[in-house]
C-alpha cells in the first residue's frame, strides 16, 4: 500500500496531538530526581532538614536533575508541629512518599530516583521501601528507586546489612530482631553512630546531625554507584 507523504505527516501531527501534555512531560523528565525528608519539628519550609546539603550534591552531580521534598508533618508531639504524635506523622509521611514516588514515576518511567531521609524524615523512607504503617512502594515505582540514604533512622537495628557507622545498638523505633527488607536491601545505605542517642542509644544530641558533614562523600559515592548511565 502507498502511503503519501501527506498522509504521513498527518498521521504523525495526530499523534502528537493525542496527548501533547504528557509528550511534553516525557520529554521533560530528567536522568535523576531526588525525594528529601526532614527530620523532627524542622518546619516544611526547610523540607529537607539536615539532609540538605547531601541532596544539593545530588542534584550537582547530574545535569538537570530535580528535586522535592516531602510533605508532612514531621512532628513528635510538640506544639510547634501541632501536636500530632510522632507514629501518626511517621505514617502520614509514609504515605506521602509513596504516593509522590508512584506518581512521579508514572510521570517520568525512565527517571531514577534517589531517596534521602534524615531522622524521621528516613523512617519513613525506611517504611515506604521495606514495610511499614502507611504504606510501601512496589512495582514499578519500587524499581524506579535506585539509591536510599537513610540518616539518623530510628528504625535503626544493629546487624543489617546496609547499615554504616558505629552503632551496635538500636534506635527508639527499632526494626524487630530478625527483621530483613528484601525488596530493597540492596539500594541501601543507613547511616549511625553510637553516640546517637534516637537512631542509637547514646546521649549526644549533637551527634544526630553530623551525618552529612561526617558521611557526605561517601553516600553521595554510593548513590552514584547505583545510577546507570
Amino acid at each position: 500500500m502507498k502511503i503519501t507523504a501527506a498522509a504521513a505527516a498527518f498521521s504523525l501531527a495526530s499523534l502528537a496531538a493525542a496527548n501533547p501534555v504528557e509528550i511534553s512531560e516525557r520529554q521533560s523528565c530528567p536522568k535523576v530526581y531526588v525525594f528529601g525528608a526532614r527530620e523532627t519539628t524542622v518546619a516544611q519550609s526547610n523540607g529537607f532538614g539536615t539532609g540538605a546539603n547531601l541532596v544539593r550534591s545530588v542534584v550537582s552531580a547530574y545535569s538537570g536533575t530535580g528535586s522535592e521534598a516531602i510533605v508532612y508533618p514531621a512532628c513528635g508531639g510538640q506544639s510547634q508541629c501541632g501536636g500530632i504524635s510522632y507514629d501518626n506523622s511517621a505514617t502520614q509521611g509514609t504515605a506521602a512518599v509513596v504516593k509522590a514516588v508512584t506518581a512521579y514515576n508514572a510521570k517520568c518511567p525512565t527517571t531514577q530516583i534517589v531517596l534521602i531521609g534524615y531522622s524521621q524524615g528516613g523512617q519513613i523512607m525506611d517504611n515506604a521501601l521495606c514495610g511499614g504503617a502507611g504504606g510501601t512502594l512496589t512495582g514499578a515505582a519500587l524499581a524506579a528507586v535506585k539509591a536510599a540514604i537513610f540518616l539518623g533512622d530510628p528504625h535503626n537495628r544493629a546487624g543489617l546489612p546496609y547499615n554504616v557507622g558505629t552503632c551496635t545498638a538500636q534506635g527508639f523505633a527499632a526494626r524487630p530482631a530478625g527483621f530483613t527488607c528484601a525488596a530493597a536491601a540492596d539500594k541501601i545505605q543507613s547511616y549511625c553512630d553510637a553516640a546517637d542517642p534516637y537512631c542509637c542509644t547514646g546521649n549526644d544530641a549533637n551527634a544526630h546531625q553530623q551525618y552529612v558533614n561526617k558521611y557526605g562523600t561517601q553516600a553521595l559515592n554510593f548513590i552514584k554507584s547505583k545510577i546507570t548511565a
